[in-house]
């Protein structure tokens, strides 16, 4: 049993003799090569598994990819002052109170080279952006913005919301569906009236909810954003005033909803516009970018796997 163990042990961190010192190549990217401690000099812990090593070369490659394609194509380049600048803003946004950078990093199992790389490559991506909306490229036309107005608006609202369902619609179907439905809209609508004389909204969901998980807790479902629950029911979110109940049942998959909103964050319309062009740009980026690693020899030492050009990722070595 130890020998297994120990043999097992040996294949998860095969790779920890590979310090971030280690020139041997792990992959060459056209004529750019990449050495194993540039992988391993992402990581604190040098005992990292094969296929973390694999995930993290599969991204250095694709960074390497747009690098050279964004300054041969469009003369884009990052300088070291806004690398720097990114990657205090990114741990200022993401750190706790009080954590200094080292303890950001190393519980997250990162170093400093990581986080500029990653802080690099947020730099060069909104370049790109910027350069492709300058360009037309990707930008959605205004019938396009329309068509995703509603989802993108979902995406970006967030609610506190509590809810009271009646009525179990999943798995019915033809005349029982609709026998079901007739009844929990009469339910659903007695429920309405009541609160609507003075019944506690909390105390009727405790009694009164099939969703025994939010009734619990008076109906309550959190804060979170609107992307979270199906879009009939997000609607509804969207529709229901502030502080009291929607003034109707909302229909969705599971059944009727009676929704009470105590707080929501409603995005601008300019908000989400720019979102949707963002979206937008960045998805025609993600298909310049797709045919460019297509384009480009990717060859991966045995050691370390083999580039998957269809899937474009490094498949860990099997043994």
């Amino acid at each position: 049993m130890k020998r297994l163990a120990s043999l097992t042990l040996a294949t998860v961190l095969v790779l920890a003799a590979c310090g971030a010192g280690d020139a041997s190549t792990a992959a060459t990217v056209g004529d750019i090569k990449i050495t194993a401690g540039e992988v391993n000099s992402m990581f604190t812990d040098q005992e990292i598994t094969k296929a973390t090593f694999a995930n993290m070369l599969g991204l250095l490659i694709e960074s390497a990819v747009m690098e050279k394609h964004a300054a041969d194509e469009f003369g884009i380049v990052v300088t070291e002052e806004e690398i720097g600048a990114e990657a205090d803003r990114i741990f200022d946004d993401f750190s706790a109170e009080g954590e200094t950078r080292e303890e950001f990093l190393s519980s997250r199992g990162y170093t400093e080279n990581f986080l500029l790389k990653v802080a690099h490559q947020e730099v060069l991506w909104q370049k790109m952006a910027d350069r492709f909306e300058e360009d037309g490229r990707g930008v959605p036309s205004d019938s396009e913005i329309e068509e995703g107005w509603t989802d993108t608006l979902i995406s970006l609202t967030n609610a506190c919301v509590s809810h009271i369902l009646v009525g179990e619609l999943q798995g019915l179907e033809g005349e029982d569906l609709e026998k079901a439905k007739t009844e929990a809209l009469a339910e659903a609508e007695g429920i309405l009236a009541d609160l609507k004389g003075g019944a506690d909204f909390a105390e009727t969901a405790r009694e009164k909810s099939v969703d025994t998980g939010s009734g619990a807790q008076g109906g309550d479902l959190g804060c979170s954003a609107l992307s979270r629950y199906v879009k009939e029911f997000s609607l509804g979110v969207l529709d229901a005033p502030i502080g009291a109940v929607h003034e109707e049942p909302v229909l969705s998959q599971f059944g009727y909803h009676i929704i009470l909103v105590r707080e929501r964050t409603n995005p601008t319309d300019d908000e989400v516009r720019d979102e949707i062009i963002k979206n937008g740009v960045s998805s025609e980026i993600r298909s310049w970018l797709d045919e460019k690693i297509k384009a480009t020899t990717v060859t991966v030492q045995e050691r370390y796997g083999s580039w998957n050009p269809d899937a474009m990722i490094v498949v860990p070595p099997a043994n």
